[in-house]
């Protein structure tokens, strides 16, 4: 079969040759009439084989066209024009390959050439603008398709490209202006409209995006984007139960759409109707069907939301099926972790490819259930391997190796290794932050607080860093008005932090603003019960006002928490004891 396939392939390539050759100047005429006249010198001349040369190149061209095989048309159309060097329709032909072949500068060249030679051209300047967009150089883009539309006011299709550049400069009422044009010639242009929505959802004028919404489904009520922005324009504005509504409608439309069901399950939790998420979670799994591969989002739906025989049930059988898919079985592995089957997660992580995607988290995940079995030795050797053995390695792995090394309290070693980090991620204030905290745990505080300024310096709005510094100074009882402001910023970034809010109540603590001190404390631990530190100084505050009831209560509390400072907890027990009446010696 493929045999006659070629056969016929090259006597359709002959007959098409051999008619071009054979009515050249009718072909001349049709094809490259701004030509007719150099052509006819050139038949007078004696050139006419140029010109034959020129055609048999293009028709070999249109074939690899044809076929999608653009790097050969390329090669046919530059000799082709080798033939014929001023041809604008050959230069508009090997323009557009260059396009579809990713040669974008050598494209502009030739477009702005054909441009200079044709300048009435249209599609032509068109070409010229789709290269100049495709480049970012969006103004040249716009002012080519001004130059058509100045000729041809009427083309939708150009000045459907131009709003969508105005959007893309995020000149979002030149682009409204264009949008009215075209809906008011064309008031049934749906694409026009659903434009106008998608501006007016950026500019957050809901009401004037879902009445261009409304419209695009007036025009095509099935036309999906559309029915996706309206739902998520609905739960922006908080109505969830037009959102659901919206779902439930393209479900109708489309019973496949695992994106529409994700999200209607999503609102059902969040609305706290966990049944009747449950119950759509089933009517999706029928929708599926067991053979198909859609049921993975199922399973990953399943994970999210902790119901774990489901989603290792799903993702078994897609894995079964499809054991090539690496994203299935990476969530597989996941659900199994989670579920404490921690030698079938570890396996499964074992299996991906590390060429893809998910190589580096699982290598990261079998470094943390390595380190649960208390092997925390072949868990840095295995991320150990894995930076040396890949390349472009991403700051989590650096830091996920450093922090096993603090379990095994070898700083100098997570020291080496997040340096190690900075030095392939020289502004990831992750590895830099984590440093510093190292430096902390050495007593070399003044190098942590220079660590810490670093990340500030790099983002100024990072909570961690500001609280590190300011809580520094709180607690060597130094700077306190320069830690209170640092502290304040922190707050600011990360009002609902435990750590940072028992920061601020002990800065206050150390200014002697007891009562202040006494607030923000209670809050921290309302944010943070299990923190024994966070407790111990609630306790403190209680002990400086006289309230040796509380005082007591809160130290109880903070020796029952796990790393607790026992020791130190103790004596203070025992100081509040010796001031309570019948504890006395």
């Amino acid at each position: 079969m493929n045999r006659i396939v070629g056969i016929v392939s090259i006597w359709f390539l002959l007959f098409f040759i051999a008619f071009a050759l054979s009515c050249g100047d009718i072909g001349i005429k049709k094809r490259l009439p701004s030509q007719q006249g150099a052509i006819e010198k050139a038949e007078m001349k004696g050139e006419k084989d140029s010109i034959q040369g020129a055609y048999e190149n293009y028709a070999f061209a249109s074939l690899a066209i044809t076929n999608g095989n653009y790097r050969d048309a390329e090669i046919y159309l530059k000799e082709a024009l080798e033939h014929d060097k001023d041809s604008p329709y050959l230069l508009l032909k090997l323009s557009q390959v260059l396009v579809k072949n990713g040669r974008i500068e050598d494209a502009l060249v030739l477009a702005q050439r054909l441009v200079d030679l044709a300048p009435g051209d249209l599609a032509a300047r068109r070409l010229l603008a789709e290269i100049y967009s495709k480049l970012q150089e969006f103004d040249l883009a716009i002012a080519q398709c001004r130059e058509i539309l100045a000729q041809d006011p009427d083309n939708k299709e150009v000045r459907l490209q131009l709003s969508t550049l105005f959007i893309r400069l995020k000149k979002y009422n030149a682009a409204l202006e264009e949008l009215s044009i075209l809906t008011e010639k064309e008031p049934d242009l749906m694409i026009a409209h659903y434009y106008k929505g998608k501006i007016h959802l950026e500019l957050k004028g809901y009401d004037e995006a879902k009445g261009a919404f409304l419209r695009v489904l007036e025009i095509n009520a099935r036309f999906l984007p559309a029915l996706f922005d309206l739902a998520a324009l609905y739960t922006t504005i908080g109505n969830p139960d037009l959102a659901i509504e919206t779902y439930q409608q393209i479900l109708q439309l489309y019973p496949t759409d695992t994106s529409a069901w994700e999200r209607l399950i999503a609102l059902y939790y969040q609305k706290g109707q966990v049944k009747l998420a449950e119950k759509y979670m089933d009517e999706m799994k029928e929708a599926l069907g067991p053979e198909d591969v859609k049921r993975k989002r199922l399973g990953l739906i399943y994970l999210r939301y902790g119901k774990l025989d489901e989603s290792i049930a799903e993702l078994s059988s897609i894995v079964s099926a499809w054991p090539d898919d690496q994203e299935a079985r990476y969530y597989l592995g996941a659900a199994l972790e989670e579920n404490e089957d921690l030698a079938e997660a570890y396996r499964n992580f074992d299996l991906i490819n590390p060429k893809g995607n998910y190589f580096i988290n699982a290598r990261i995940h079998m470094a943390y259930i390595l380190e649960k079995q208390d092997k925390t030795d072949k868990a840095i050797d295995l991320l150990r391997e894995t930076i040396n053995q890949t390349s472009d390695n991403p700051p989590q792995l650096y830091l996920v190796l450093a922090s096993l090394y603090e379990i095994k309290e070898e700083y100098q070693s997570a020291m080496d290794v997040l340096k190690e980090g900075i030095r392939y991620n020289e502004e990831n204030t992750d590895l830099l932050y984590r440093l510093g905290i190292i430096l902390g745990k050495l007593k070399r505080t003044e190098e942590s607080i220079k660590q810490m300024e670093i990340v500030i310096k790099i983002d100024p709005r990072h909570a961690d860093a500001l609280n590190y510094i300011g809580y520094t100074y709180a607690d060597e009882n130094i700077h306190l008005d320069k830690a209170l402001e640092l502290i304040e910023k922190a707050v600011q970034y990360k009002p609902d932090s435990g750590y940072i809010i028992d920061s601020l109540g002990w800065v206050y603590f150390r200014k002697g603003l007891y009562d202040k001190a006494l607030t923000e404390l209670k809050k921290a631990v309302e944010l943070t019960p299990d923190d024994p530190a966070i407790a111990e100084h609630l306790g403190d505050v209680y002990l400086k006002k006289g309230d040796y009831k509380e005082a007591l209560k809160a130290y109880e509390k903070a020796i029952s928490l796990k790393n607790a400072e026992k020791e130190r907890l103790e004596r203070k027990l025992k100081d509040v004891m010796e001031h309570l009446e019948g504890y006395a010696p």
